[in-house]
Formats: C-alpha cells, structure tokens, sequence
C-alpha cells in the first residue's frame, strides 16, 4: 500500500483511474462520445488528483510486481479548508479541467452541483474515485484499498460519505457498512446512490 505524493506517481495513478473509468455512468453523462471521454479523463483525473485530491486527502494505490499502480483510491479529507482554499484549487486545476471538458463545461459544472448538494456537512471522508485496472480485476484490490483508508478513519473517528455511480456497486459497499442515504438522478437521468458511513466510536 503507497500513498501518491509526487507528480510522476499521481500521473501513473491517473492511466489507472482513466482506464477504469473509461465505461462509468457519470463520466458519460459529461461526455456521452465514448473516444472523445477517454482522450478527456486523463486531463480530468490530472487536474483533480494533482490540485485537489492529494493536497486535502489521500491517494492511495497498490503496484503490480513491477511497482506500476494497478488499484487506486482518492479520498477527500475532513480538513477542506474554507471557501477560499477552495477556490484556490479550482482555479489550479482549471486550466486542465477546461482543457478535458471543453464544450461539456455545463455538464460538467451541473455534475459536481449534483455531488456537492449531496457532500454531508459536518467533518468526514468522502471516497470520490476508486478505479482498478483491467488487468487486475477480482484480486481483491477495492477491498484492500477501502480497508486500509477505513482503519486510519476509523481510529480518529469520524464518517464517510461517497456516491455509487453503478447499482452494481451498492452492495459492495455495504459490506463496508456504507448505507444509501438518497438515490438521485443527474440531469440525463443516470441514476447515482449517495452512501454514508457513521462514525465508529470504539469503547474500551
């Protein structure tokens, strides 16, 4: 298990997150052309993992033999900043964001609208891209990964919040104890489920 901290793992960790989310619902309510999405996920994934997910969460990934991520999971964590640090990453991780959206700009300005109206308000995680790579599907890795973020927030307890873009996927993250707080749906009707996890308050 690694954590990303550098430009050249965040972008190896990028070609992974690219990939897996090459077919993801979300990602095709922004761009419904599917050559066109996966030209524009690697700008997208660049820009948030460089400007926003690494400076106020954690990129976690694991490697195949060879050390190249094959599983990776961005989190965002409890400490956010204000409106201002947040404008101040959105205007770093602009120039790639306009690069990779180009004329989705609105659709892609009306899904993060959707996700944030959904973001819990007190301090917690938020689990916002978990991506394997083809090659190492059904190893185990999502499981690896969420366990080990989980065990960090869990001995510092405190919640955590994602949204399941596939139906599929819901059950999975039950096993973690996330439960559906809300289904919505985004502006072309894809269907997405807002999951939270409460906080773990141990007693000794």
């Amino acid at each position: 298990m690694r954590t990303a901290t550098d430009r050249s793992e965040l972008d190896a960790c990028v070609r992974v997150l690219a990939e897996a989310f090459a077919q993801d619902p979300l990602m095709a309510s922004i761009w419904p052309d599917d050559h066109r999405r996966r030209a524009a996920l690697v700008g997208y994934f660049t820009a948030t993992m460089r400007y926003e997910h690494s400076r106020i969460g954690v990129v976690d990934y694991l490697t195949d033999d060879a050390g190249h991520p094959v599983a990776v999971a961005a989190w965002d964590g409890p400490n956010r900043g204000g409106t201002v640090a947040g404008l101040v990453r959105t205007v770093r991780a602009a120039p790639g964001m306009l690069g990779a959206l180009r004329g989705r700009l609105p659709a892609g300005i009306g899904v993060r609208q959707r996700l944030d109206a959904h973001e819990p308000t007190d301090p917690h995680w938020t689990l916002v891209n978990l991506g394997v790579a083809t090659v190492a599907q059904k190893q185990g890795h999502a499981r690896t990964l969420i366990e080990h973020r989980l065990a960090h927030i869990d001995a510092n307890p405190l919640s955590a919040h994602l949204v399941c873009t596939r139906a599929g996927n819901v059950a999975l993250y039950r096993r973690f104890g996330f439960e559906v707080s809300e289904e919505f749906d985004l502006a072309n009707g894809t269907s997405l489920w807002a999951m939270d996890r409460p906080a773990r308050h141990h007693h000794s």
